[in-house]
């Protein structure tokens, strides 16, 4: 009886660890393909509204974190490593865009940046589980 509950337990775990791999990994990659679609949008956006130095630069590397972070979380691919970008990204979206904007999301607030720092860090904590490509990488 009681390995019966640590197997559902372990397996419980291992389809939640899947779902938040798929919800942030496909949320990402949607973010890096639209800022890629929109790009002289946002190049407007890091360059004259945020005044962020190099503004070229960092939306290449911005590009480049989620599309390649949210791939491998998606797939469970160095799961644990591609966290961390994530959550820089995060971060700093969160003090330069939504902090003078309250919580609520639908004035642009924290809610979603710390939403998702929540789940990254998780993953981070976890790893990509049993279904993932590197089933929980030993960090």
């Amino acid at each position: 009886m009681n390995n019966l509950l640590i197997n559902q337990r372990k397996m419980l775990e291992d389809v939640s660890l899947l779902i938040l791999r798929l919800f942030m990994g496909a949320t990402f990659l949607a973010y890096g393909i639209k800022k890629i679609t929109s790009f002289d949008n946002y190049m407007v956006l890091f360059s004259d509204k945020l005044d962020l130095p190099f503004p070229l630069l960092n939306l290449y590397i911005v590009i480049a974190v989620e599309i390649l972070g949210g791939l491998f979380i998606l797939v469970g691919f160095l799961t644990r490593v591609s966290t961390i970008p994530l959550i820089i990204t995060m971060i700093t979206a969160l003090f330069l865009v939504n902090i003078n904007n309250g919580f609520a999301a639908s004035n642009f607030g924290m809610e979603i940046p710390l939403a998702y720092i929540a789940i990254l860090f998780v993953l981070f904590a976890f790893g990509s589980g049993k279904y993932g490509i590197d089933k929980t990488e030993k960090l």
